[in-house]
């Protein structure tokens, strides 16, 4: 993830914004696009990988509004920022589908949006953290067979078909997944692993979109069967 300071083009650090050294790392090691915007809805601060999800320089937003950048996607948004300006409070996994003006096709985000506070605990900005999520598999059985067929692709000599077809989690993801079968709450995931009880939020939601479940019951189950715990 590259940030960009004044002393580089003109273009703000992020890190004016959010000081946590350790959480951008962690952005920039899962490719999380992260998006700054004063109370008129202006771009204020965002990273490259956000740069990317629009297919628009850096540079380019900067100073404008969401509308100019998002086009008709703005108004699915909009609302969704002001609703966090207006209550002061967090809004997690809000998931938005349209279309970008500087991209071809229909995309998928979940959103998570957080207030920015000055000293007098008036918003004065809004952050959202977005992260794209890939077309789904198309899928001609049920949960129970797609977690079956995930047990045999983690075999030692899996099959050039099926490692193209299946995506399996990631080792962070497993960790994560583990403690969720184990019972831990978010809260508690969040002080065993180290990370922010908002990624393990971050995490669920990628483990039930790459796996396809409708629920952490879903989740439970293929931890069971594919040997990620040993309950």
């Amino acid at each position: 993830m590259r940030f960009h300071d004044k002393q580089a083009g003109g273009l703000p650090l992020i890190s004016a914004f959010l000081t946590h050294q350790a959480l951008l790392s962690g952005l920039d090691d899962s490719k999380v696009g992260v998006v700054i915007c004063d109370r008129r809805l202006r771009y204020k601060a965002l990273n490259q990988s956000a740069a990317e999800i629009h297919n628009f320089p850096i540079g380019a937003h900067l100073g404008h509004p969401l509308h100019e950048v998002l086009g008709s996607l703005a108004g699915k948004l909009v609302p969704l920022w002001e609703t966090v300006f207006a209550t002061g409070h967090p809004s997690s996994n809000l998931e938005v589908t349209g279309q970008l003006p500087k991209r071809s096709g229909v995309g998928r985000w979940l959103n998570n949006f957080f207030p920015l506070k000055d000293g007098n605990s008036r918003v004065t900005h809004v952050g959202c953290f977005v992260i794209e999520i890939s077309p789904p598999p198309i899928l001609t059985s049920p949960l129970p067979s797609l977690i079956d067929e995930a047990t045999s692709v983690t075999s030692d000599h899996p099959s050039r078909s099926n490692r193209g077809q299946r995506t399996l989690p990631s080792p962070r993801e497993r960790q994560v997944l583990r403690l969720l079968a184990e019972g831990k709450s978010s809260k508690e995931i969040s002080s065993v692993l180290g990370i922010s009880f908002r990624t393990v939020g971050t995490y669920r939601a990628r483990l039930i979109l790459k796996l396809g479940a409708n629920s952490i019951v879903d989740l439970v189950r293929y931890a069971i069967r594919n040997h990620i715990t040993t309950a």
